[in-house]
């Protein structure tokens, strides 16, 4: 009888932090896939100056993905996804890119915004000094 009761008490506990552990999950996958594009992002950079040859990372905004050029796709978790539109410039196939000169310069600096259903986190890249950050606040000039 005791055991029961203990059970019962412990399914109950269990079942109301099931919506907080989710929360926290969100987050989790939310920042990793974060911090994993301003990693691309930066390899990208890197390998630009490393190489001398300009490197380039492209946004498939409508299919939750994005690689840099050659190399393999990264595909952002479920649940995560491109919240609007990225403001960096857009190539032939009107797919938004960043792009790094061999001196590691961006193209042009932009951001991404990525979000899930509790909140964002912006990808940001810095037009002059190419400086990569994650943030959860948009950058000032944020329109």
């Amino acid at each position: 009888m005791e055991l029961l009761a203990v059970m019962a008490l412990m399914g109950i506990v269990l079942s109301l932090g099931t919506p907080q552990f989710s929360k926290i999950l969100a987050s989790v996958r939310l920042n990793a896939d974060a911090q994993k594009m301003a990693s691309v992002l930066k390899l990208a950079r890197q390998e630009a100056i490393s190489t001398g040859r300009p490197r380039t990372v492209v946004f498939y905004p409508n299919n939750a993905k994005y690689k840099i050029i050659g190399e393999s796709t990264c595909f952002l978790n479920p649940g995560i996804n491109f919240v609007g539109a990225t403001n960096f410039p857009e190539n032939a196939e009107s797919l938004p890119f960043c792009g790094f000169a061999a001196s590691g310069v961006p193209s042009s600096g932009g951001t991404v915004v990525l979000g899930n259903s509790n909140s964002r986190r912006y990808v940001i890249v810095n037009p002059a000094a190419g400086r990569i950050r994650v943030s959860e606040s948009p950058p000032e000039n944020w329109n």
